[in-house]
């Protein structure tokens, strides 16, 4: 008879698959709230679009918050974006967008967060095949 499978417990808490819904026609406000996402939790993001397949184009550095210095309502810091090299931002995943995958594809995972990129948030640029655009925000902390 066959051996079943051995379960195994995971030594704390881990992260979350962060399901977001890319949406063709959603323009969003400038200031419209990022995905939290979490390094020392693994958290990813799992975007999925059910209006047709798309790209992540690029992941653009907008605003930088120092996370020892922010306050519970996320208050800018002393050391904030104007401060910090946003060009030169170091890429907030594992996973290089758009370099390791172009292709179009109905969902697609970000996979873990990288430590360098906390404190970080960033501009998720979005292609259709279609060549209509969208460009939700991340924001990477401890």
């Amino acid at each position: 008879m066959a051996e079943g499978a051995r379960v195994y417990v995971m030594p704390g808490p881990i992260g979350d698959r962060k399901v977001y819904l890319v949406r063709k026609q959603l323009q969003e406000k400038p200031d419209h709230p990022a995905v939290e996402i979490s390094v020392s939790l693994q958290d990813s993001v799992h975007w999925v679009s059910n209006e047709g397949r798309f790209r992540v184009k690029e992941l653009k550095a907008i605003d930088y918050q120092d996370p020892t210095c922010l306050t519970t309502d996320r208050q800018k810091d002393p050391i904030s974006a104007s401060e910090k090299d946003l060009v030169n931002a170091p890429t907030p995943f594992y996973r290089k967008f758009p370099e390791e995958n172009g292709e179009y594809a109905f969902q697609i995972s970000s996979g873990p967060a990288r430590p360098e990129g906390i404190g970080y948030t960033y501009e998720a640029h979005f292609e259709f095949e279609d060549g209509a655009q969208t460009d939700p925000h991340i924001h990477i902390g401890p």
